[in-house]
């Protein structure tokens, strides 16, 4: 009995265990001269929903009268650490853009813009900071794992509750316990988390940005072979690029 009691406070304890995601690769921009923005978007590697999960999932989506999402934002505390290097022989100034998908939309700021000359697109999800380099400076980061479920917030409110990009990232919402989409209210058990991480590098330089995805999984969902899972062993998720509806 005492064993067994040992192995399950372990197991309960490695949940919080950090886990790094290999990323897709590194951003790398203004090697050409002309090219000076650039993107990289890595998937978590989330194993297959279980037949108990996806029934529970639909009786509480049928309690709600809303979508429930596989992965909830309590389920997992995501970070990402970065290290910018100015690769140039010159003083440089970049900006590091996280945003990122859930497993129904993406956010893609100029999905936003329809007239380009005279409409400036929504920030991104966080980030956007413009950082002065030096020649062959390096700089290390992070987004943190608060930063990244206001994110993931911001993201429902922005696609499901209809509100404006300007609106949601003008107010810190991580806090907030429910939402309305489309007279519905969504509450925070209900939350999407980001299942997609897109990172955007901005300068005016030739640099490069090296960056790692840290999860805490709290649920079990990452695969345990992360990236090198079997892809038929892993969600395949297909979220939209999400665009506000047109004004009648």
């Amino acid at each position: 009995m005492r064993s067994l009691l040992l192995a399950v406070l372990l197991t309960s304890a490695c949940t919080d265990d950090p886990i790094y995601v290999e990323p897709t690769g590194a951003v790398e921009v203004g090697a050409d001269g002309m090219t000076f923005t650039g993107t990289s978007s890595t998937f978590l590697p989330i194993r297959l929903e279980r037949q108990a999960e996806a029934e529970s999932r639909a009786t509480r989506a049928a309690e709600l009268g809303v979508a429930v999402p596989y992965v909830l934002r309590d389920d997992l505390d995501i970070s990402v650490e970065w290290t910018l290097k100015n690769l140039a022989d010159a003083p440089a100034v970049a900006r590091v853009q996280l945003n990122g998908a859930n497993e129904m939309f993406a956010y893609v700021p100029t999905a936003f813009v329809v007239d380009v000359e005279e409409e400036e697109a929504p920030p991104p999800l966080s980030g956007d900071v413009p950082f002065e380099m030096e020649p062959g400076e390096t700089r290390d980061g992070v987004f943190r794992e608060d930063d990244l479920a206001e994110a993931a917030l911001d993201l429902e409110l922005i696609t499901r509750g209809a509100v404006s990009p300007f609106t949601a990232m003008l107010e810190v919402n991580e806090e907030q316990g429910e939402f309305d989409a489309a007279g519905v209210t969504v509450p925070s058990d209900a939350f999407a988390h980001l299942v997609r991480i897109d990172l955007a590098l901005v300068a005016d330089q030739h640099m490069v940005l090296e960056y790692s995805v840290r999860v805490r999984d709290h649920r079990d969902l990452l695969h345990d072979e992360l990236a090198d899972a079997p892809p038929e062993e892993l969600t395949a998720f297909a979220p939209a690029d999400y665009a506000p509806p047109a004004a009648p």
